[in-house]
């Protein structure tokens, strides 16, 4: 297994011992008391390998970053484990977790060794230790070396929020419609293109009425983007939304046709995982352009209150997609909280641009599934999955079987939303509040969504089945997985 889905695993099953032993980190009475395992959200260096968060009444009252080395890593891994837990406890968490191997070829208990450490030179440091081994299984066995008491610790540390920041999950938060790898292709080679030494605004002419629907003392070009600022992050954006999705191809709103209003319906110059148009506030009967379009044909608007509303709308939308563009490529690897491209991130832009600005096909394509999977954690969740659905399916292989007439079906309604409680109360990788019970949306759908575009599921008429549940297709999960990118 790669470093990060060990890290992973390994720190579910610690958010479940600490769950079902509480005294492991504290003395105090928690009410409500919910754990589960997370991943740093956006944010500053040094970076841990997970988190885990201890909630009490649905509200965080410590986090735990963790520390994970692996047996290649060699005996000195522990050393480096040492003094990167004390950074991130001023970093600003309330304690560390250091999980490392049982045993080494030269050292037999590095475990107590690291203990007695810790305890001869920073006693009351709120440093946990938990070594593991892997059995004939392929399971972690994982023993608590070094407990620790929060409620009786307290660290000097410069602690800011958003230094600690974490997401409800392990993996990274994808969206539908904002995970697709030309927009990130593009955002990528918009990024890659700017000059770093003299930074210049995009070049956009913009209808006279669309900036009169401006508020006054606002910019157009920084208030339709909704980036403010002048950072570079902010000029990368502006000219990523001014040439991809805002431009004076998609600007309009409308034409006149016979006295009667008509929706200017231009594409982006963005693609969709299938090849096709991506299209913004345009489409359907509820998109932005459409609604406006029909109040100004039934006279409920005028056309200065269109505009007005059309701006908001762009305004609010350059927020959305900016905030999933952020997060998605910085959780894959491919982008620094700067906004600057990281190694791999370059790596798929030169791919794409040598496949001729393809990055639905080819190496891109490649390099893209390998960063959702390895780094977006993405074969964590797969692997969770599957477990979820070995428990389900143990004592009752033909569980969400419908016959219906002489066809067999499956309720994978049903079955996800098992899979999801099952994450969330014993594999302990799902922040417990944010279940979407009562809520139409299925469980997992932007993961599935992408999971399914990449090919990691089984294609078929139905990606679910008796006995096995959701259909992964192992060889090309493997083969993402241990990819060099």
């Amino acid at each position: 297994m790669s470093h990060d889905l060990l890290a992973s695993i390994s720190s579910s099953e610690i958010a479940s011992i600490l769950t079902s032993q509480p005294t492991l980190f504290t003395s105090e009475k928690i009410n409500n008391l919910s754990i589960y395992a997370s991943r740093e959200g956006k944010t500053s260096w040094p970076f841990a390998d997970g988190v885990i968060v201890v909630e009490e009444n649905a509200a965080s009252k410590y986090k735990l970053a963790v520390e994970f080395k692996r047996v290649n890593e060699g005996i000195h891994g522990i050393l480096t484990a040492l003094g990167q837990s004390q950074a991130y406890l001023k970093k600003g968490y309330h304690g560390t977790i250091i999980i490392i191997p049982a045993e080494y070829s030269t050292h037999n208990a590095p475990g107590e060794y690291l203990k007695d450490i810790l305890d001869l030179v920073a006693e009351n440091l709120p440093i946990m230790i938990f070594t593991y081994s892997i059995n004939n299984e392929s399971e972690l066995d994982i023993t608590c070396n070094r407990s620790i008491n929060l409620s009786k610790m307290t660290i000097e540390s410069t602690r800011i929020t958003n230094q600690t920041s974490t997401i409800s999950t392990q993996w990274a938060h994808l969206r539908e419609g904002s995970t697709e790898p030309d927009t990130f292709y593009r955002y990528l080679q918009t990024a890659k293109r700017i000059d770093l030494t003299e930074l210049k605004e995009p070049n956009i002419q913009f209808p006279d009425e669309l900036i009169n629907a401006v508020p006054n003392d606002y910019c157009p070009l920084k208030y339709l983007s909704n980036a403010p600022g002048d950072t570079y992050h902010d000029f990368v954006w502006r000219h990523f939304w001014f040439t991809y999705v805002i431009n004076e191809r998609t600007l309009p709103l409308f034409t006149m046709n016979n006295g009667e209003y008509k929706v200017c319906n231009a594409s982006s110059s963005l693609l969709i995982n299938n090849g096709s148009p991506k299209y913004f506030f345009v489409g359907k009967s509820n998109s932005p352009k459409n609604k406006i379009v029909k109040k100004l044909n039934d006279d409920s608007i005028t056309e200065e209150q269109a505009w007005l509303e059309y701006a908001r709308n762009i305004k609010d939308r350059a927020h959305s997609f900016r905030e999933d563009i952020d997060s998605s490529l910085y959780h894959i690897g491919m982008i620094h909280e700067d906004g600057k491209p990281t190694s791999i991130g370059y790596k798929f832009v030169d791919a794409c641009e040598r496949n001729r600005n393809d990055s639905l096909s080819g190496t891109p394509l490649a390099i893209f599934e390998s960063a959702i999977i390895q780094n977006g954690e993405l074969g964590a969740f797969i692997h969770y999955v599957s477990l979820a659905s070995q428990k389900i399916f143990r004592d009752n292989p033909l569980k969400y079987s419908v016959i219906e007439e002489e066809y067999r079906s499956f309720d994978s309604n049903s079955y996800l939303q098992d899979v999801e409680k099952i994450l969330a109360d014993d594999i302990k990788v799902i922040r417990k509040v944010s279940l979407r019970g009562g809520v139409s949306r299925k469980p997992f759908q932007a993961e599935l969504a992408i999971l399914g575009f990449l090919g990691f599921l089984k294609k078929g008429r139905n990606r679910f089945k008796p006995v096995i549940g959701l259909d992964i297709d192992w060889e090309k999960v493997y083969s993402a997985l241990y990819r060099e990118i």
